[in-house]
This record gives structure tokens, sequence and C-alpha cells, in this order.
């Protein structure tokens, strides 16, 4: 018999998700938003097409299922193990996907408690501090843990009135950079501050074991009695007040960005002012700061030399990898899907290691392909139902793909299974030529349509490591910062980012593995190392793609030139 266990993802209406886990492993993971076409699945937390593929993949029903767990505790501040509130399980998994099934009860995986799990269960390590820091979950905004072969012990939590990442969402809004799904892109604004030290930001202060915010001159005192405000938003909404008020005291008003409406689309304003760019220097600058103290605290109170980390803010890759720098840290691991969605993992191991059908240390992560994948006769027949003209390459497909990136081209790679997290590896990508800035230009311009300051990535064979990124350690997901060594800078300048890092992916030499082997033909081809330039399979206003049909219809959108999809090559001038 089978141990089936089904983890359910991002609760507060946004990030979605699902988690197969069987004998204690992985089976399959997806995110609502790839099936729903709407980015982060915002405004829902229904995991029900997610969970509809997680099982189909393994071949069961949701009647199958041992276990479901959800990542968050409905009951709060009440607590709670199981709910067997009905109207919410149904709002998670919609009977009509599974048969009218209705499972009669959940288990209750407190949130940073499933984020903390994420990170340390798929690590591979016997022992690790485990960081977990984000917006805020069961009201908590930070936990420090202790991760051993017995399970995780939370060492100190953080309340969501001391949140880092509201700080830094509410900068990134202040900015005009988008609400809290875009507060990413203030890390790629901060590398054009020419000047962090030009705000004090007063009210939130590093120190040994921590940080302290405190927002009193804007009318939130840190002693003040809020767990009333939490579930209903009113607290946070005082909060965004206080930050916008005190932004604007430092002479930057709320930005809003112009729009225009040119080509059949509306453009927004792109650009950025110094002060914008040296305001987000400081506050990437503050959050490391807070985050190297955190990371200390919890270094020390284990006695390891080995950290995870999870949690939305995890995601900032510049902070992830002055952590990796840090003394006392010889290994870290940082779930790919660090956010809410990888809650879903995370809460699915727990249970898993609770009824014993995980022994750690388990088998570490080291891919992120845990979705969909389509057989090449499914493929084939979407193209001919379209009328696409295309090559069937078979096993040369990653040859003829390096061919036309080392003409110039940009191509959209589409291959194998869907991978987790919102960083492209491999399976559902844009490719392009390093060698050359106007590539990474063209991408963010005309494909992309996004900030032109926005930085790519390097995907590169694993041996290349020492020469571009100064370091033989595995990086596989696109995670870690690191400084860009002097023949990166030279060979794939379109990789590293205006401050001299760059976010690389490492990939194993793997003559079976079509990303690997295209690595290896465009070094075979151009002479130059094996190194592309990626980006996620998809545009500004979308999801990653998830199936053929979604990868059809953003390469036909948009002015991609190549298309490799399974064993076949699309290419929009004539002579396929």
């Amino acid at each position: 018999m089978l141990a089936i266990v089904l983890g359910l993802g991002g609760p507060y209406y946004h990030d979605a998700s699902a988690c197969l886990v069987i004998d204690g492993k992985v089976a399959a993971f997806a995110e609502e938003e790839r099936f729903s076409r709407r980015k982060h699945h915002k405004d829902s937390r229904s995991c029900a097409v997610a969970a509809a593929y997680c099982l189909s993949e393994a071949g069961i029903t949701l009647a199958d299922v041992d276990e479901i767990a959800i990542a968050f505790n409905p009951t709060w501040p009440t607590p709670s193990d199981i709910c067997t509130d009905a109207e919410l399980i149904a709002e998670l998994l919609d009977p009509a996907l599974f048969g009218h099934h209705r499972p009669q009860q959940v288990t209750v995986i407190e949130h940073h408690l499933a984020h903390a799990a994420s990170a340390f269960h798929p690590s591979g390590f016997d022992e690790a501090a485990v960081l977990v820091v984000d917006g805020s979950g069961d009201g908590v905004s930070a936990t420090l843990a202790h991760g051993t072969t017995d399970g995780l012990k939370v060492l100190r939590q953080f309340p969501f009135s001391q949140s880092l990442g509201w700080f830094y969402e509410t900068v990134a809004e202040h900015l005009g950079l988008g609400d809290w799904t875009s507060s990413g892109k203030l890390m790629g604004l901060a590398g054009y501050g020419n000047n962090p030290d030009r705000y004090t930001l007063n009210f939130l202060t590093p120190r040994a074991g921590g940080y302290h915010l405190d927002l009193s001159r804007y009318g939130i005192r840190p002693d003040e009695s809020v767990d009333d405000q939490y579930t209903d938003l009113r607290y946070y909404r005082r909060l965004k007040n206080a930050y916008a008020a005190a932004y604007t005291d430092l002479g930057i008003p709320p930005h809003r960005r112009a729009r225009t409406y040119t080509s059949g689309r509306t453009v927004p304003d792109t650009g950025y002012r110094p002060e914008h760019a040296d305001l987000a220097a400081s506050a990437q600058r503050l959050l490391e700061q807070c985050l190297t103290e955190l990371a200390r605290e919890t270094l020390a109170a284990t006695g390891t030399t080995r950290l995870c980390i999870a949690g939305g803010v995890g995601l900032n890759c510049s902070a992830n990898g002055r952590l990796a720098a840090l003394r006392g840290v010889e290994e870290l691991f940082v779930q790919p899907a660090a956010g809410d969605a990888g809650c879903a993992i995370g809460a699915a191991l727990e249970v898993a290691l609770r009824r014993g059908d995980l022994t750690l240390p388990g088998e570490a992560m080291t891919s992120s392909a845990l979705g969909p994948a389509f057989a090449p006769g499914t493929v084939r027949a979407l193209l001919d139902d379209y009328g696409l003209p295309y090559r069937d390459h078979g096993e040369e497909l990653p040859t003829a793909a390096a061919g036309q990136i080392a003409l110039g081209h940009t191509v959209g790679w589409f291959q194998g299974r869907m991978e987790a997290g919102p960083r492209a590896l491999g399976r559902r990508s844009i490719l392009a030529d390093p060698r050359h800035t106007h590539t990474r230009d063209h991408i963010n311009d005309h494909i992309k349509h996004r900030e032109s300051w926005r930085p790519l990535a390097p995907a590169l064979l694993a041996e290349a490591a020492p020469d571009l990124i100064g370091t033989s350690t595995p990086h596989p997901f696109m995670i870690v910062a690191r400084q860009a060594t002097d023949t990166a800078r030279r060979l794939i300048p379109a990789a590293v980012h205006t401050d001299g890092t760059l976010r690389p992916q490492t990939v194993a030499r793997d003559d079976t593995d079509p990303y690997a082997a295209l690595l290896a033909a465009f070094a075979e081809q151009t002479g130059r190392p094996p190194a592309l330039l990626n980006t996620s399979f998809n545009h500004e206003a979308e999801p990653i793609v998830c199936t053929p049909r979604d990868a059809i219809a953003t390469f036909a959108a948009g002015p991609l030139d190549a298309l490799a999809i399974g064993p076949f090559l699309i290419r929009k001038e004539a002579g396929n």
C-alpha cells in the first residue's frame, strides 16, 4: 500500500498550489496560476486544478489520498490541528473536479512551519539552521528554526507587526513598481542606485539577534496590541499608510507610472528616477542587514554551518547571495518555490514525516521539474491543428536550437516537466545568446514587455561555473546571486546585472537532458562558453507557460524567432 499525502499551498487568496507526496517523496507539484492563466491566481485559494493534475500524474483519485494538509490555520489565533469546515474544504478542492468526492477533514500545518519544512525536508541535510521570512502568515512574519533528523524545532518568531516582507513590498509599491506581486522588481532597481546611504530608514534597525521595527512616528507603536486587526487587514492598511508617509518624508512622493496607448496596447512608463534607485538600494541593503542578523542568530543557536531559506523574501537572489557568503555558512539550500506556493511541498512533507513515511535526511532536491509534461504526439497533433510548419529534429533538436541561438535569434524552449517556482529552469524558458546586451534589451522591451532595467540570468554547464561565477558549488535554481567574474563580464555581459552580479543556474553535463545538450551544442558551434541567457517563457501579463497551447500562443503573440517544443522546431521566417 502506498502512503499518499496531498499538500495544498497558497491559502491567502494568492499562489494556490498542490503537491503530491508518495512514500515520502515528492511525485508532483504545480501552481494553480499555470492552469488558470491568472498570475499568482489572485483572489482565489482554490487548488483544485493543480491538485487534479498531481493526482492524474500518479494515476489515482482524491479518494485514494491518505491525508490532505493545508498550510495555514483557518481558526488563527486559536490553535488547531485539523479543519472540518466543509465549505472551506470545498473552496480549496472543488468537488466537481473529483467525482464529487468531499474530504471530511484536512490536517492543519502552521504556515511558517510549512515554509520551514519546504526548505529543510528536501535539503538533504541531517541538520541545519532554518530561516523563514515573508509578509506574514498565521500572525508570524519571520521564524528561526532548527532542523534535525527528528524534524523541526521553532526557536524564535517575529510577529506580523515586525514584517520585513511588508517593509520591502511597500517600498516597491511607493515607487510605482506595482502591488505586492511586483516587489521582486525592487531588487533589480536597487542595482542602479548610486548612493544607498542617501536615505536613512531609521524606523527599521538591524541589531544583534535580528532587527526592530518602530513606526511610532507614523501612528503605529511596536508595543501596540494589533492581533484583532490582522485577519480583516486593518493593520495592513494602516501599515501601508504609515510607510507611505515615511517615504514621503524622505522627499519621495508616491510615484504613479504614466501610461500611453500605442500599437494596440497600454504601455506604462518603465523608466526610473535616480532618487527611486537610491531608495531601492537603501531598502535592499537594509533588508540584507536584517536577514544577516537573523541568519547569524539562527546559526549560533543551532551550532550548524548549514542554512535553509524559505518564505517570500527567500526569492530575493541578492539577499541570498549575501547569506551564502556569510561567515559560518558552508552550505545553503533555498527552496526554489520559496513563496506561498511552496508551502504545499512543506505541508505534504511535514505530514509524511509525522506519519513515518519520510525519514530525514531525505533525498536532496536537485531539480524542480515536478509539473506536467506532454508527449511528442500530443504536441504534433496541436501543431497540425494550427497548421504551423515545423521540422521534427528528434534527438538533434538541441543542436538545431543552438544553431538558431548562435545566429542571434531568441528561442522559446518547451521541454519535459514544467518547473516549480517563479524562475524558469530550462523547461519553460526563453533563451538567447548572452554575448550582447542589446539581446537582453530586446527581450525586456519587445518580448517580455517590461522594464529595460530588469536583469536576465545565465544558464551554464557546471564545468563553466569556476570561470563564470568563481565557484564549482552547484547553483541549480537561479536563486542565489554571485559576483560575476571578469570572464563573465567579458563573455556573457547580457547576463551580468549593472551591480556586477548574476543569478546563475548551473546544469550538469548530461547527453540525455535536452537542456544540457543545448548548452553543450551552443559552445561547440560558437567556441564560446556553454552559457545562455535564460528568462521565463511568458510575457509580463501572464504566468509561465504550462501547456503546448500556452507556448504556441505566447510564441505567436510576440517577436520570438523560434519555438523548440518537444522534438519540433518552428521558425517564424520561411523555410522551416
